[in-house]
């Protein structure tokens, strides 16, 4: 799959086609709102379609343009340059007073309600897939022709997958006796774009935080977590033609879930411990 630079010179992302649709499926399974992927070919080229998912009168206005304006126009404070706008506590504020509706078309859960509640759901998915492309223009708000705001679907999950590394260092990390290069290790150097303290999270961490000022929320995408398991996966890479991607290539996804997953279930106790936190200080 190749897309072009700004001089309109050709490059080419291997395995960007594969990890789009594969991304995409996981997303189906946990009920995230998402953009459709399909695979496709042009010419002999194999690449990747979608659908644009906003209709005639809507405007799309990416995350970086609402925390500019939040940070500038709102708070009348200097922008950080590049991602390190990105805070937890930005993105919340925009979610919860300036977005405040869920994606068209979601039907409210018992605690998945609004805007923020649902991007919960995208963080904790980009823990699963190890998705390192959560920028500042990666989410966004929907206006549509009668002014009302709506948060996104999720979108542009290229980066997911460890689609970049080579089938042999592939095979390395699934065989290896060295901690530091086995998949466990390799998935949790994954890193989000999202800010704490001047500090850059990784995506785990990430999604604590965020489920941790919603709490119910988090646990309630937890609890879908919890029911998607490896042969759900399986299910999904076996669907995938091997000249598109290799036999390796799934199993690295295999154990990339399985990995991912597990470290996610496992932050229910810290949403349970800062839920009870939360009551407490309600009672005061």
């Amino acid at each position: 799959m190749h897309t072009e630079d700004k001089n309109q010179n050709p490059i080419v992302r291997h395995g960007e086609n594969w990890s789009e649709k594969v991304a995409c499926e996981i997303a189906r399974k946990l009920g995230i709102p998402h953009a459709e992927y399909d695979l496709a070919i042009n010419n002999g080229e194999h690449g990747i379609r979608s659908e644009n998912f906003i209709t005639p009168g809507d405007t799309l206005t990416f995350g970086n343009s609402l925390i500019e304006h939040v940070v500038t126009k709102i708070l009348e404070e200097p922008l950080e340059k590049g991602q390190r706008s990105q805070t937890i506590s930005r993105v919340f504020a925009i979610l919860r007073h300036l977005v405040i509706a869920p994606p068209k078309g979601w039907k409210t859960t018992d605690h998945i309600i609004d805007a923020y509640d649902v991007f919960i759901g995208y963080i904790m998915f980009d823990a699963l897939v190890s998705n390192q492309d959560r920028h500042n223009e990666n989410w966004a708000m929907i206006t549509d022709k009668d002014g009302i705001k709506s948060l996104s679907p999720s979108f542009d999950h290229a980066a997911s997958l460890g689609r970049n590394e080579s089938d042999e260092k592939r095979q390395v990390r699934l065989t290896t006796k060295d901690k530091g290069q086995n998949v466990e290790t390799y998935v949790g150097k994954c890193k989000s774009y999202f800010y704490l303290e001047g500090n850059r999270l990784k995506t785990v961490k990430a999604f604590t935080y965020f489920a941790s000022m919603s709490p119910d929320a988090g646990l309630e995408w937890l609890d879908k977590l919890n029911n998607l398991d490896r042969n759900h996966i399986k299910d999904i890479l076996s669907a995938i033609p091997t000249q598109i991607m290799s036999d390796i290539s799934k199993e690295f996804c295999l154990a990339m879930f399985t990995k991912n997953r597990t470290k996610l279930l496992e932050c229910r106790v810290e949403i349970i411990k800062n839920k009870k936190f939360l009551e407490e200080q309600g009672k005061k």
